[in-house]
């Protein structure tokens, strides 16, 4: 299986600011995953209905999940909390290890010095309990913190990167 996660959030209340975090093995699991007719069904939808998109590239510098393989949709209690970083590659290890109580964690880079870490809690309370700003500002004064309602995702079990 070369589909890692796939994971659909809303940022705001009306459900018009969204994220969808895919993680794939490798480029030919993605073109796979292009290639076929849900895919293609998705994208005919899409450019209907979405007035901008970014698509960004991450180099995954780390992947944790819990033994659990999670397939949520509808109303669930799991909250994803999305940050954007700019810090130089010897923050790389405060990175990997700022989030607590997660039950998926990913840390990657956009470019050298732009770090972007998705993270997946329980619920919205054990994310709001640790303060992520003040862990933060100890190694950036360049970040942004977006806490994202989960509306459907699926990922692997017990996923680590070697």
């Amino acid at each position: 299986m070369g589909t890692l996660m796939m994971c659909a959030t809303h940022e705001d209340e009306a459900g018009s600011v969204n994220y969808i975090f895919e993680m794939y093995r490798d480029e030919a699991s993605y073109q796979i995953h292009a290639g076929s007719p849900q895919f293609q069904r998705y994208a005919e939808f899409a450019q209907k209905v979405v007035q901008s998109k970014e698509i960004h590239k991450l180099n995954l510098e780390m992947i944790q999940t819990n033994d659990q393989a999670l397939e949520i949709k509808g109303e669930n209690p799991y909250f994803a909390r999305l940050l954007e970083v700019t810090t130089d590659y010897s923050k790389l290890e405060t990175l990997k290890n700022i989030s607590r109580d997660t039950i998926a964690s990913f840390v990657s880079n956009t470019d050298p010095g732009h770090w972007v870490i998705i993270d997946i809690f329980q619920n919205k309370s054990t994310m709001k309990k640790e303060n992520i700003s003040q862990q933060l500002s100890k190694i950036s004064t360049e970040y942004s913190i977006h806490e994202l309602d989960i509306d459907t995702m699926v990922n692997q079990a017990s996923l680590k990167l070697e």
